[in-house]
């Protein structure tokens, strides 16, 4: 389960804070196929746009287990 470093400024829009919890550190680049089928019922291209968002997050080190 990841979270974002405490001290951080950071909003999350919905999808992201629901994708969170189910993210696991490292992320891998690309989209978990098990995390897209969990969120099926959101718009593909919002699901990984919330991914990109959350994975640019992860690479500045601003995501913790």
């Amino acid at each position: 389960m990841a979270k974002l470093k405490e001290g951080n400024d950071i909003s999350l829009n919905m999808l992201q804070k629901k994708m969170l919890p189910a993210l696991t550190l490292p992320m891998s680049k690309d989209c978990p196929t098990a995390l897209r089928y969990a969120l099926a019922k959101y718009d593909a291209g919002a699901v990984a746009e919330a991914y990109e968002n959350l994975y640019e997050l992860y690479i500045q080190g601003l995501l913790e287990n």
